[in-house]
């Protein structure tokens, strides 16, 4: 119980340790950070064809030959966009003092132009702007703001919709909605969509739920959220939108569509005029985006979600956050003290935490930003703590059970030195049993070969001569080879059980020799080729070309492995074909296969198929044989070092093979080699 008051308390104080750094803001660096890991991993979205930016860069400046550009050039390049109907022309360009020359043919174009929406520089801080739009532009409330919100760190992640303007200088208190804002609504009011005022200032616009900015949404603490503010949900900035410069359009080298019934921005993306600013996918200093860019981004962000429900990425509410935070401290307190071995706790706490990432970016790509560096520091620091005072509590322990036992020391010696005294005694009896019995053994089993192989063979030569008396009726012949195959089949039974019994107790060794391994198959041919005519089956020889002939192995072991598998098929196919199959799988490695198509083995007998006397079903209904040979069989080539294999499927045929290890050899003489 005082462990886990420990413990208690030891969660406690971190979990308000971490809590207490993040109400300060000392993780919103870190969960900015995350946030913009996750942009750049988004899956890549589609091109928004309803946006086109006409670009002014250095280039542009050197073909005109003059900065900044004359009020001329721009008059023709408004009026050739004007010319392909856009639906709303937006100009981030501020054009609030004439340059000359062409200025009167400029306002000629803002008088007839209605949808030509201008910008002006408006300072949120001090309530005042400081660039002023075109006053025509202004007279025709055809002006929106150009100001974007930076973060901290510099970045762009949030999308000012509208700011207030207070009365300063004469000038009446107004609300200037941003430049992306004023073109989606301008966008949207043909689409039949129009902004609807909710409770709470949340504005219904199409498909889309505005609600402002938190202060604490997210990963942010107590942020600035002065106007009405969204977090921002960019596209990839770096191919968003369909782009052509100022150059191509005043010299109509632009397609005679491109721009119609869409939304048009000029701006600048000259690196000259420092109009650039880092956004989430800015990981270095030269992936900076224009503000042109961004304000299309905006203006994209607007429409889609209104149009095509994209979704508008905002915090989760904060009771979800606190549960969360808690959710994960408590993870951390259980993995801390559920497991003992520090590499299984690592592995959770990896895999947790995983789990975790994911979560949250996935909520991220619903449109949820909730914060994941908090609750997976506070999780690993009460893993920490937790482990830390569970060693500490068992070092305590430790300490304890050592004072303990050193006070008892001499008796626990005497003690561990009587039991063990007492276990060698007993392992001696028992070691002299088993050896007396496997003596026993021994003895029982050359009694047993003496008294039942003497009378056998006894018999067995009798029933010979007997089968050449020409004067025995077919009755008397038949029960003679019945005799004759009982013989033969206790003869085999005695020589599993010896085989067996050496290979138990050790006994049998390796004899690596040269033999013509052609021969040997030659002879295994010849000698089940007599039963499988009598069952009417085809006995097949299958031996690789690359197969040598002259090999060094065991040949009485790999000879007795062969007849007890060929024993085998013959016992359990009764129609079909047998098949030995020999190949070459390197130059000191042979496969050996034995297959048949007979009765098969079932799927739950072939884990048990290869222990001493134990029989398959169909062995058991068959009465034949004892269940050793493949026992002996896998016993042999453990001995040569492999292994038996077995795939069969009942009713279908089984298939056994082994993978065994020679060393090619040379006939003793050349006329040993034999040719098939």
């Amino acid at each position: 119980m005082r462990q886990w008051v420990g413990v208690g308390i030891s969660a406690i104080a971190v979990a308000a340790a971490v809590l207490g750094l993040q109400v300060a803001g000392a993780f919103q660096p870190l969960e900015l950070m995350v946030l913009d890991q996750w942009f750049r991993a988004r899956p890549p979205e589609a091109v928004d064809a309803r946006i086109v930016i006409v670009t002014i860069d250095e280039s542009d400046f050197n073909a005109i030959g003059r900065y900044p550009i004359p009020d001329a050039e721009f008059a023709q390049v408004l009026s050739k966009i004007r010319q392909q109907k856009p639906r709303v022309i937006g100009m981030d360009v501020y054009r609030n003092l004439p340059v000359e020359p062409g200025h009167n043919a400029l306002i000629q174009i803002y008088q007839q132009t209605p949808n030509l929406i201008g910008v002006e520089k408006t300072l949120s801080g001090a309530n005042m702007p400081s660039v002023d739009p075109p006053p025509i532009l202004r007279e025709q409330g055809q002006i929106a703001a150009s100001d974007l919100v930076l973060d901290p760190d510099g970045k762009v992640r949030r999308n000012l919709l509208s700011l207030r303007v207070n009365s300063i200088w004469g000038k009446q208190a107004r609300t200037v909605t941003t430049l992306g804002t004023r073109l989606a609504l301008e966008y949207l009011k043909a689409e039949g969509v129009t902004p609807r005022s909710l409770p709470g200032g949340a504005i219904q616009l199409g498909k889309a739920y505005l609600e402002p900015l938190q202060a604490n949404a997210g990963g942010y603490v107590r942020g600035d959220i002065g106007g009405f503010q969204l977090l921002a949900n960019f596209r990839n900035l770096q191919r968003s939108f369909t782009s052509v410069s100022f150059s191509d359009v005043l010299n109509d080298r632009v397609a005679a569509q491109l721009m119609q019934d869409r939304i048009v921005l000029i701006g600048s993306i000259a690196e000259s005029l420092n109009d650039r600013f880092f956004t989430p996918y800015s990981n270095t200093a030269k992936l900076t985006s224009a503000g042109v860019v961004i304000h299309a981004d905006f203006t994209s962000q607007l429409i889609s979600a209104a149009l095509d429900s994209r979704p508008i990425l905002r915090g989760v509410p904060e009771w979800i956050e606190t549960i969360w935070c808690w959710l994960w401290l408590g993870i951390g307190v259980v993995l801390g003290t559920r497991f003992r071995a520090p590499h299984r706790t690592f592995v959770w706490m990896v895999g947790v935490a995983i789990a975790g990432v994911l979560t949250a970016y996935g909520l991220f790509l619903s449109g949820w930003w909730i914060t994941i560096v908090a609750p997976l520091i506070g999780m690993k620091l009460i893993v920490v703590a937790t482990r830390v005072y569970w060693l500490w509590q068992s070092l305590v322990q430790s300490h304890h059970a050592l004072q303990d036992y050193t006070k008892t020391l001499e008796q626990k010696v005497q003690e561990r030195t009587q039991a063990l005294t007492e276990q060698n005694i007993e392992l001696t009896r028992a070691k002299q049993e088993a050896e007396a019995a496997d003596r026993a053994k021994t003895t029982f089993l050359a009694n047993v070969n003496h008294e039942l192989r003497t009378p056998l063979s006894i018999i067995l030569s009798s029933s010979e001569l007997m089968s050449y008396d020409k004067t025995l009726s077919p009755k008397q012949r038949e029960r003679l080879s019945m005799i004759n195959q009982s013989v033969n089949h206790l003869l085999d039974l005695i020589n599993e059980v010896l085989e067996l019994a050496k290979l138990e107790a050790k006994a049998e060794t390796i004899g690596i020799q040269t033999l013509s391994l052609k021969q040997l198959l030659h002879n295994l041919l010849k000698m089940f080729e007599p039963q499988a005519i009598e069952k009417r089956i085809q006995l097949n020889l299958e031996c690789a070309t690359e197969v040598p002939n002259w090999i060094q192995t065991d040949e009485r072991k790999l000879r007795q492995v062969l007849i007890n598998l060929l024993t085998n098929s013959l016992k359990f196919t009764n129609h079909g074909s047998i098949t030995l199959r020999i190949s070459c799988l390197n130059p000191k490695l042979l496969r050996f296969e034995v297959s048949d198509t007979g009765i098969g083995i079932a799927e739950y007998e072939i884990e048990s198929l290869f222990k001493a006397f134990m029989q398959t079903e169909s062995g058991r209904r068959s009465g034949k044989g004892t269940g050793l040979g493949l026992s002996i069989s896998q016993q042999l080539l453990e001995l040569l070092g492999t292994k038996l294999q077995v795939q069969s499927m009942p009713n279908v045929g089984t298939a056994f093979w082994f993978d065994l290890s020679i060393e090619p050899a040379t006939a003793p003489t050349p006329e040993a080699n034999l040719t098939f």
